[in-house]
């Protein structure tokens, strides 16, 4: 016999009911359990997969149609987002990586992108092109002092990348590349062994602390300074930022503080002995992209605009010859185009304040379609 209260508990909550209760919370972990381990599996397998291809779509650049798929790949912590349009006929295809200068941009292109690609697919090229981290769908934050070095190295995966797709002739994968480009595709020929050609745009030939000293020398000629003050800006902004001890880096900012426009477009201000320290050797300001083409022998077109205020087009041409000739390179181009600036679009002065159209001169086109009609890829 059970007392009242015991009698009731076995009917609200009997033995064999306790039993069914226990044997459906232990249903529900195991459901719970396979999902969690379902969908981390899943989550693994969507990182281990590098690159990922979205469906094609056909798209129009221009009068010519090409298949574009989306794709992502995850490299050095960065998680880059681009697209890769293929020429629609034939299955194998010539490919071309399009490399961004500095700034912001997106795999469109922060200079006009679309009439390239459509050069580029019209002669049969498959073109890639990524929105750089930071922008569009592209995640991760460069070290400033290590931009470049950085940026080769997604041009190197993006290049193995290319090279194991099926559709892609790994023997016949090259670079077009616009401004800052000028050091990072050098810098990417040292990465990879996959790079069978190289476009230059306006890209530099020496470190880009000298570069940086051209511009801001015609920033203030460009202003109404005086060509020796623009003299004097070219060889103490170089002198200020490569001394090591300060008496030298005195000497340079002291002048370049006052001569008009220096502040105004750098921010320059002197920094007391306390608080100075000299640029650290190793960061990418000092690296001149010489040093990799005077042992580069594969085919390389460089242009340049004579107008050009970024770049120092006489500087560049001179360089890039030399280098190649020491390379014992025989497959090479170097142009200056005539009344264009940085981007080469037509201009009258190239000042950075003058406003330039957007539509490339036709000899920029012109030459182009030839360099790519005599490649043998």
């Amino acid at each position: 016999m059970c007392n009242r209260l015991k009698c009731l508990k076995q009917y609200i909550n009997p033995p064999w009911y306790r039993r069914r209760n226990q044997f459906k919370i232990m249903i529900i972990f195991i459901i719970l359990l396979s999902t969690t381990l379902f969908l981390t599996c899943e989550k693994d397998t969507d990182i281990d997969q590098n690159p990922v291809y979205k469906p094609s779509v056909e798209m129009q650049f221009g009068t010519i149609s090409a298949l574009v798929q989306e794709v992502s790949f995850q490299t050095n912590g960065f998680s880059i987002v681009g697209d890769l349009r293929t020429p629609v006929e034939g299955e194998e295809h010539p490919a071309i990586i399009m490399v961004h200068g500095s700034g912001n941009a997106t795999r469109y292109g922060a200079v006009p992108f679309e009439p390239l690609i459509e050069i580029f697919l019209q002669k049969g090229f498959a073109v890639l092109s990524w929105d750089k981290p930071g922008n569009g769908e592209s995640e991760g934050v460069f070290n400033n002092e290590y931009k470049l070095t950085e940026r080769a190295e997604i041009v190197a995966e993006a290049v193995k990348i290319l090279a194991d797709n099926p559709t892609i002739l790994s023997s016949s994968i090259g670079l077009w590349g616009i401004s800052a480009a000028g050091w990072v595709m050098p810098m990417s020929l040292g990465k990879t062994n996959g790079i069978s050609f190289m476009i230059v745009v306006s890209g530099g030939g020496e470190d880009s602390i000298e570069q940086y000293a051209y511009q801001v020398s015609q920033v203030v000629a460009c202003d109404g300074g005086s060509s020796d003050q623009a003299e004097a800006v070219e060889l103490y902004w170089s002198q200020m930022a490569k001394a090591t001890e300060y008496n030298g880096y005195r000497e340079a900012v002291d002048i370049l503080v006052d001569i008009p426009g220096v502040y105004e477009y750098t921010g320059l201000t002197v920094s007391e002995e306390d608080q100075w320290r000299p640029w650290p050797r190793d960061i990418d300001a000092f690296f001149d992209p010489m040093d990799v083409i005077r042992h580069t022998t594969i085919p390389i077109l460089v242009l340049f605009g004579e107008l050009d205020k970024n770049i120092d087009p006489v500087q560049g041409a001179q360089a890039y010859e030399a280098a190649l000739k020491a390379a014992g390179n025989k497959d090479y181009i170097i142009k200056v185009i005539q009344d264009v600036a940085h981007i080469l679009t037509p201009a009258t002065t190239g000042c950075l304040t003058e406003s330039v159209g957007s539509k490339y001169v036709p000899e920029y086109m012109d030459i182009l379609e030839k360099w790519l009609n005599n490649q043998n890829l």
